[in-house]
């Protein structure tokens, strides 16, 4: 858990950095945390075999141009 400023290279198992931290540099972890109001500038690397969760908000877009592009397709073809 950061709560600070760090800077360099972390590996960890799991990562938490809170409001009030700041990190620059490199993060390889299995689980990745940071709270709103936390600084993190550089890359990240998520180990671990399970793939990202698409977030609700990603998927409503997604089906809302799929939606989009379905009534086009209706409208050209009559």
């Amino acid at each position: 858990m950061i709560s600070g400023y760090f800077s360099g290279d972390v590996e960890a198992e799991r990562l938490e950095i809170v409001a009030s931290g700041e990190v620059t540099g490199t993060i390889s972890t299995a689980k990745l945390v940071i709270e709103s109001g936390a600084r993190f500038n550089g890359t990240s690397k998520i180990r671990g075999q399970e793939p990202p969760r698409q977030l609700s908000h990603d998927r409503k877009a997604k089906d809302s141009k799929s939606s989009n592009e379905s009534k086009t397709k209706t409208a050209t073809e009559t």
